[in-house]
């Protein structure tokens, strides 16, 4: 994933770019709760799944926006966080992203002090790559703040009712790619900018 975008600056990045602008704009009407007592469940339960995206979103950021990191970066840092010291290669390969950007992630991660490259024991062509003390404390602090958010906001809900919800969530997530690829193939591409230029939709 690309590194995090906080909300003020997309928004004014969305006064010079447009696709920014539809972002914003797509975020605003998923916050606006049009369809929250839509006849249809299934609408409905999207609706609100929507409106809690941006603001899960910012609390998943917020913790990380305070240390001046992004989504990639952060990545690359729980990944070692849960694994310990890890190969350069194996981090491209956990978290699926090519070896240069592996490269460019770990340079500055270094920069700022929170990785060290050190040499593999049996490979001189590897680099293993470990978190700094500093790091780990600074995740173990973040963690900690995530599981308190946890129990602040889900220990009173019965446990039948988180059990369901996360089976729930989990249906969800299995079927979500392909559910989305078929409205993408459904809806069909567009000719350009406007209502009226949607393939199929031309004005004549």
């Amino acid at each position: 994933m690309a590194d995090s975008v906080d909300h003020p600056r997309g928004a004014a990045q969305a006064a010079t770019d447009p696709v920014a602008a539809d972002l914003e704009a797509a975020r605003g009407a998923a916050a606006s709760g049009s369809d929250r007592d839509h006849s249809d469940l299934a609408v409905s339960v999207l609706g609100r799944l929507f409106r809690l995206a941006p603001r899960l979103t910012d609390l998943q950021d917020l913790g990380a926006r305070q240390y001046g990191l992004g989504l990639a970066r952060g990545r690359v840092l729980w990944a070692l966080h849960e694994s310990g010291p890890m190969l350069m290669r194996a981090i491209g390969q956990a978290l699926g992203i090519s070896p240069r950007t592996v490269t460019g992630l770990i340079d500055a991660l270094e920069a700022d002090g929170w990785v060290t490259r050190g040499p593999h024991p049996a490979d001189r062509r590897a680099t293993i790559i470990s978190l700094t003390g500093a790091a780990e404390a600074a995740l173990a602090r973040l963690r900690e703040n995530y599981e308190g958010l946890a129990r602040d906001l889900l220990s009173d809900l019965p446990e039948d009712d988180l059990a369901r919800c996360r089976s729930v969530i989990g249906a969800l997530e299995k079927r979500l790619d392909d559910a989305v690829s078929k409205r993408v193939a459904a809806f069909g591409p567009a000719s350009g900018p406007g209502p009226g230029t949607q393939a199929g939709h031309t004005d004549r």
